[in-house]
């Protein structure tokens, strides 16, 4: 019976791990310190850490103006904000970069004002 309700405590444990690792593609920007996911009509915080400093790296090479999408396939993990955070629901959290490149022409029409 001990056996039992071990092996059960051990299914509850690991069916309640959520929002393992994932590939994720889409949209990505970084601009004064913070950066932002894009996922069709989803949009999600970043964490910064040294991986999206390697993607920041590497978009200036398709990047027109700082303020330019490219688009990233990474592995991550979506994590809740905190309750006392601003922002979306959820941030993702970046723990490896697969690909950056330039976004599809039609996919970066943004209104800029000013020159």
């Amino acid at each position: 019976m001990k056996k039992l309700a071990i092996l059960f405590m051990f299914i509850a444990f690991i069916s309640c791990k959520t929002n393992e690792e994932q590939t994720y593609t889409g949209g990505f920007v970084y601009y004064q310190d913070a950066a932002v996911f894009q996922m069709g009509n989803v949009i999600h915080g970043v964490i910064l850490n040294n991986k999206v400093d390697q993607i920041i790296t590497q978009a200036k090479a398709f990047q027109q103006a700082p303020t330019d999408m490219v688009e990233i396939e990474v592995i991550g993990e979506l994590v809740p904000k905190g309750d006392q955070e601003e922002g979306w629901p959820y941030k993702l959290k970046i723990n490896k970069v697969i690909s950056v490149k330039a976004l599809a022409q039609n996919k970066n029409d943004v209104i800029k004002l000013g020159k």
